[in-house]
């Protein structure tokens, strides 16, 4: 199989099951009730939920990019956002697969070491697990 043909079928194939996904899962529903619904919906509410939910992916794909510094791998900002993109959506089809498959896109496209990248992924979830741990121990606290 040629490069070219590889390259078309990277591109044609998630467009073409995203956009069965997507006529799956609109199918049943009529236009005229999708209509209703953007009609009656509050657009401000959508547009901060937006926002938090750009700048949560931002700054995780920040923060990782800052924790691979330290070992010598200065990936973009943009491989980092878009790996972290990937992830949240390999984790939508296989649970927790995505830590997995957002260093696997980092080493494709910065050259960072797998273990590296996934050891910083790994250092990631125990802050993220001490973090949480602390918030319920002080709200504990408070609560007595």
């Amino acid at each position: 199989m040629n490069n070219t043909l590889k390259k078309a079928l990277k591109i044609v194939l998630p467009l073409t099951f995203g956009g069965f996904l997507v006529w799956y899962s609109l199918s049943s529903i009529s236009i005229a009730t999708l209509a209703a619904y953007f009609q009656n919906a509050n657009y401000w509410w959508i547009a901060l939920g937006l926002f938090f939910g750009v700048l949560s992916h931002l700054s995780r794909a920040y923060r990782w990019k800052f924790m691979l510094e330290p070992i010598g791998h200065k990936p973009k900002l943009t491989n980092s956002v878009l790996a972290v993109l990937v992830g949240y959506l390999v984790n939508l089809a296989i649970p927790r697969a995505g830590e997995v498959s957002r260093a696997a896109v980092l080493t494709n496209y910065e050259d960072v070491p797998f273990e590296k990248g996934f050891g910083t992924i790994v250092a990631e979830r125990i802050a993220d697990l001490v973090m949480m741990l602390l918030i319920i121990i002080i709200l504990s606290l408070i609560h007595i």
